[in-house]
């Protein structure tokens, strides 16, 4: 078995979503363009975290937890005089497989954190006003290796429901970018 199997099978079976919350995101070089990704991802990742508070953490992941990012999203909101828009709620992970999907998801997002971080620099977001969330993520770069160590050693793996939970939260993603530009629709147009 190739080293790091698991994640390359989540990444080639997640690849079509990832690229497409990618291109609904665009690049963050303006104004508009944060604020929209910051509602989005702070919808999206609020409910995520929600749901992870509901799981029974197995064994096999003990010592280790996710990043957790609510609370600076709603710092990072408040800095910009925004509202968090909850979406609906998303379905703990109801099994060992599951849960792993759902965090190869979040963690993943870690992996790009330190790229935005420099867009939103440019922008005058920083780990002090508007992008504390990035902050806390670029300062963990060790607990996605971590995660990955644990993917892969993991005892219990069903890749198919694995790679459905990680497309599950994809989609989730998605939908808060949509859920925001419709709530922006409505409020400007």
């Amino acid at each position: 078995m190739a080293q790091s199997s698991r994640r390359f099978f989540l990444r080639d079976r997640t690849h079509h979503e990832h690229t497409e919350l990618d291109q609904l995101i665009g690049p963050l070089t303006s104004e508009p363009a944060y604020r929209r990704y910051l509602k989005s991802l702070a919808a999206f990742r609020i409910g995520a975290e929600q749901a992870m508070s509901r799981v029974r953490w197995p064994e096999s992941l003990s010592g280790w937890a996710p990043v957790s990012l609510s609370v600076m999203m709603q710092a990072d909101l408040k800095d910009l005089q925004e509202i968090h828009h909850p979406m609906p709620d998303f379905p703990p992970p109801a099994s060992l497989p599951a849960l792993l999907g759902v965090l190869y998801v979040l963690e993943g997002s870690s992996l790009g954190a330190r790229f935005l971080a420099r867009q939103v620099s440019a922008l005058g977001y920083t780990q002090d006003f508007g992008a504390r969330h990035l902050a806390i993520q670029t300062a963990s770069p060790d607990n996605w290796q971590h995660f990955l160590r644990l993917l892969e050693s993991a005892p219990e793996w069903d890749a198919d429901v694995a790679a459905d939970a990680a497309h599950g939260l994809f989609r989730y993603a998605i939908d808060a970018v949509r859920h925001t530009d419709r709530l922006t629709e409505t409020s400007h147009g």
